[in-house]
């Protein structure tokens, strides 16, 4: 007691650094004096010195659509793809409608069209479909399916849901499953599909057959005489190549007018003299104007009033969507599916380099006019005056609007491989493609009055 008194006395006549300088010694006191390490005690243990630990990525999660084509190469819909760039989703089902359904909203990714969505068998028996438009969809249910579980798929198809199966054989009862649902979702084989189909048949003649994966449009024919009713892979034949002599003058005109559109420095008075040379387009300006897109207080008359009021970009979007689909043997959505690749570049470089996002929008754009219009790059850029970042872009891939191109190419093939090497933030390449999907799905409405 007097040897703890004697301490409180002591330290009661310090000063203020001294006080600070005996806390500190008594709270060093027993413990070990660190070890210090230097570049020669390294080198005698001949180890290296360590690597500062990697900067993690930020996580992206992948929204994307694969159209669905029917037998005469018509979009009947889309397939809903979600996935995370660089990591497990872990619950996709649950993460994937609370994506689609609350963030971003069916009708921005496919429109008027059918919905295919892959949903395990436990997702069913956990009543998640309920939370999916009947009417909309497609569910492709994938995963084992027991015998217990055809009494949930009975009372799926009473609501009203359609179904596919997509693992025909993890199905207990193959035969009972396919009599319940619409059909059967099957993977791209060209040696068997034939019999699989033949089989899935018998057991239904009424089953509908969506073959996926297919990787080129050659197996597009050896696909349809094997039966099936859908397709899905990349299968879009591009135009019948023109010679440079019998460009249809009807091509030639698309190309100057977006050759006139993309011009840095082209103004409203070039716009409007563009636009009311076409009647057609004039009339489609007009009534966007004059519609719900805008929801003027005033009727707009004139071709330059609408051309001021809606705005070079939706300008530009609305004339390469109608001339092209003018012009070319493809169909109008599969247009639109060209045009959302220009308004992805676009809306990539608007969230990184706005100042390249006008040439990122024709950059691709014009990389998809092979598809549409059978012209090579040389045959479009003999024609369009372009700056050098772009022709480069086209030519070889090369530059920022080369690498832009690249990974808006990537996305439409549901690359998450590319995406996670690519110097652009993951986060940002999905928002950006959310971006276009909403801006094309305005562009639709306004279009349709």
């Amino acid at each position: 007691m007097g040897q703890l008194w004697l301490a409180r006395a002591d330290r009661s006549n310090m000063t203020a650094a001294s006080r600070r300088r005996f806390l500190k010694r008594k709270a060093t006191e027993g413990a070990p004096r660190p070890t210090v390490v230097t570049r020669a005690m390294v080198a005698k243990a001949n180890l290296a010195p360590a690597e500062p630990p990697p900067v993690p990525r930020p996580k992206a999660t992948f929204i994307g659509r694969a159209p669905v084509f029917d037998r005469r190469m018509d979009v009947l819909g889309y397939q809903l793809i979600v996935d995370t760039i660089g990591e497990d989703p872990g619950d996709q089902p649950r993460f994937l409608l609370t994506r689609v359904l609350l963030e971003i909203g069916l009708d921005s990714l496919i429109g008027g069209r059918t919905g295919f969505i892959n949903l395990p068998m436990q997702s069913l028996r956990d009543g998640i479909h309920h939370a999916l438009p009947p009417e909309r969809m497609m569910i492709e249910v994938s995963g084992e399916i027991r015998r217990a579980d055809e009494e949930i798929l009975r009372s799926a198809r009473d609501d009203g849901y359609r179904m596919l199966v997509a693992n025909i054989d993890q199905a207990e009862r193959p035969d009972h499953v396919v009599q319940i649902v619409d059909g059967a979702s099957i993977p791209f084989d060209e040696e068997h599909c034939e019999d699989l189909i033949t089989q899935i048949v018998d057991w239904s003649p009424r089953a509908k057959v969506l073959v996926t994966g297919l990787r080129e449009p050659s197996d597009v024919e050896p696909t349809k005489r094997a039966g099936a009713t859908w397709m899905q892979g990349d299968i879009l034949r591009p135009a019948e190549r023109i010679d440079e002599p019998t460009i249809p003058a009807n091509r030639v005109a698309v190309l100057q007018l977006l050759g006139e559109l993309e011009r840095p420095d082209v103004t409203i008075d070039d716009i409007d003299r563009l636009v009311s040379i076409d009647v057609g387009l004039s009339y489609k300006m007009l009534r966007m104007a004059n519609s719900s897109y805008l929801a003027l207080e005033r009727r707009v008359e004139r071709t330059r009033d609408a051309i001021v009021y809606l705005g070079l970009d939706t300008v530009r979007s609305v004339a390469a969507l109608l001339s092209l689909s003018e012009a070319t043997d493809h169909s109008p959505e599969v247009v639109k599916i060209s045009l959302l690749r220009a308004c992805h570049a676009k809306e990539l470089f608007e969230l990184t380099n706005p100042a390249l996002a006008n040439a990122a929008f024709t950059t691709g754009l014009f990389s998809s006019l092979d598809l549409l219009l059978g012209l090579s790059v040389d045959q479009v850029l003999d024609r369009i005056p372009v700056s050098d970042a772009i022709a480069a872009a086209l030519r070889s891939g090369s530059g920022r609007l080369g690498e832009g191109l690249a990974l808006v190419k990537a996305y439409e093939m549901n690359d998450l491989d590319a995406l996670a090497r690519s110097h652009f933030d993951p986060s940002v390449i999905v928002w950006a493609y959310r971006n276009a999907v909403a801006w094309m799905g305005r562009i639709e409405r306004g279009l349709s009055g």
